[in-house]
């Protein structure tokens, strides 16, 4: 390890690292699932320095993963007994133009720089995540989702073109006219074909002011065609659900007590505006069969695309957070079941989710893979969980990772993704040979971020392997880490039951009120979630 620290700070001039500290640091990501320790950390101060790291680890037969703000879910960022190129170091923003309606910047620029830089002159990416500190490069590596993805697509479908260091040390401009076909790859490709320096995007130009409409629904069915409605009529710019648990008793049938649970849904419409009273509120809502219309708020655009809630990040808590995308005629059947079945292993009162929208046309990113339909509905499980809970978690998700498989769904692959050959064959389809030809001729030593893609895995787990019996109910495990879903179980039982219509009543302003609380958590979970960044 010495001699490899030696050699690289012989050869660049950024920082070569081997303390024992920063290889903590870098061993694990927002996930907190895997661990993989690297040997060394490199902060490059500029892109030779990242061509110069790239020929040494090629020349030594070592690995070597990208990364910024480690915001992975599943290792997609870490490297076992290799390098890692910390990349927030590659951070300046080259050009905007505004004519052009472009930017060009460092793969180590995060979203929130580009906003607070274009934004004074009333432009803005097409596509926002919900998390502003993720890098270009993260996203663009990923695809990165946000609330108007029906409508302009991913972030790295708006990208215009990537300057990309390939596994053999060599500096390559790609675009969709120029080496397309690395291009394609390396945009979704979670840095398999190549390392992504800088990036050229899209810019759009955004009315001043924002309407968001706050509906409530208490039929999924009626939600979905709504949604579809909105969608493909493009009557609105931003678009999110979130179901909403309300417990309703137990079930004492079992000889077990089940906790009863009534699902609501709220839907977030939001329309930008050049004045307040450029937009008829009656034409927007026009033909949608929502229960309530529980509240309306106009914002500034800047305030209404800006992050509110932070998510806990403690070490002894783990993110295994779960986006499937699934066609439009089986998503009420998979988004019921899966909600029926997370009861059983989840905390729901805890626990976000969320419910977006895509249109599959066009899709010429392949890396991005998407059902065969051309409405495409987004369903994203977010647990934050003890990580001595994780296990049993992680059994039940793949369930539903299968699952949506099974319905003719794929996976958004910046979640938590430990498949093996039989799934990776069902996300791509007959695309999957391809992909590994491609890996041949862009990476054929397999030097840039191993373990993703490959079957085999050289991520250490921070869980055991062994199985373990998956727990039918809330277990006093789980009762001691989860009080509030405890103390509702309590309170519904110790209450009588009442008549079907004082309990459907009761059950409708209970869950309003939760979907009130619930607005906080849509104006973060404005989108899906990003990836390695």
């Amino acid at each position: 390890m010495n001699n490899i620290v030696k050699d690289l700070q012989y050869l660049v001039s950024g920082e070569v690292s081997s303390r024992p500290e920063m290889l903590a640091e870098f061993s694990q990501d927002f996930g907190n699932v895997f661990r993989k320790e690297p040997q060394v950390v490199v902060r490059p101060h500029s892109v030779d320095d990242v061509v110069k790291t790239v020929r040494y680890a090629h020349q030594q037969g070592l690995i070597l993963s990208p990364r910024a703000t480690g915001h992975s879910l599943s290792g997609q960022s870490l490297s076992q007994n290799g390098i890692v190129l910390d990349m927030r170091s590659l951070n300046q923003i080259h050009k905007i133009h505004k004519d052009a309606l472009y930017f060009k910047a460092d793969a180590g620029v995060s979203w929130g720089q580009v906003v607070n830089a274009c934004t004074p002159d009333g432009l803005v990416p097409p596509v926002l995540t919900n998390y502003f500190n993720a890098t270009l490069g993260g996203t663009h590596a990923a695809a990165g989702m946000g609330a108007s993805s029906f409508r302009n697509g991913t972030q790295a479908s708006n990208c215009l073109g990537l300057e990309v260091v390939t596994a053999e040390g060599e500096i390559v401009w790609c675009s969709p006219e120029e080496n397309s076909e690395l291009f394609h790859h390396v945009l979704c490709g979670f840095g398999q074909f190549g390392i992504i320096t800088q990036v050229q995007h899209k810019l759009r130009r955004y009315l001043p002011l924002t309407r968001t409409y706050l509906v409530f629904y208490d039929d999924l069915d009626a939600l979905l065609r709504d949604k579809q409605t909105l969608v493909l009529e493009k009557r609105v710019d931003h678009l999110v659900s979130l179901p909403i648990p309300c417990v309703q008793g137990v079930s004492r049938a079992t000889g077990i007590m089940q906790p009863l649970i009534q699902w609501f849904y709220t839907l977030q419409i939001t329309v930008e505006m050049s004045t307040d009273d450029a937009v008829d509120d009656r034409e927007v809502l026009a033909g949608l069969n929502f229960y309530r219309h529980i509240h309306t708020e106009n914002l500034d655009f800047e305030q209404f695309i800006t992050p509110t809630i932070q998510v806990e990040t403690a070490t002894n808590l783990a993110h295994p957070w779960t986006d499937v995308f699934l066609p439009a005629s089986t998503a009420k059947n998979y988004i019921e079941t899966a909600l029926q079945k997370l009861t059983s292993f989840l905390d729901v009162s805890r626990t976000p989710m969320g419910c977006f929208c895509l249109v599959n046309r066009d899709n010429r990113t392949p890396m991005f893979a998407l059902p065969d339909e051309e409405l495409v509905i987004g369903f994203g499980i977010y647990p934050t969980i003890p990580r001595s809970q994780l296990q049993p978690v992680l059994a039940e998700l793949s369930k539903l990772s299968d699952l949506s498989f099974e319905m003719g769904g794929k996976r958004y692959l910046t979640g938590l993704v430990n498949f093996e050959a039989q799934q990776w064959q069902r996300q791509f389809g007959d695309y999957w040979p391809t992909i590994h030809e491609m890996k041949k001729k862009y990476d054929p030593q397999g030097v840039l971020n191993p373990g993703f893609f490959q079957k085999e895995w050289i991520a250490e787990p921070l869980i055991s392997q062994e199985p373990q019996t998956i727990p039918q109910t809330i277990s006093e495990d789980l009762t001691s880490e989860f009080p509030i879903q405890t103390q509702l179980l309590e309170e519904a039982a110790s209450k009588p039951m009442v008549g079907a219509a004082t309990s459907t009543k009761l059950s409708s302003l209970q869950a309003i009120a939760l979907a009130m609380l619930a607005l906080l958590f849509l104006l973060f979970f404005n989108g899906s979630l990003v990836g390695s960044a």
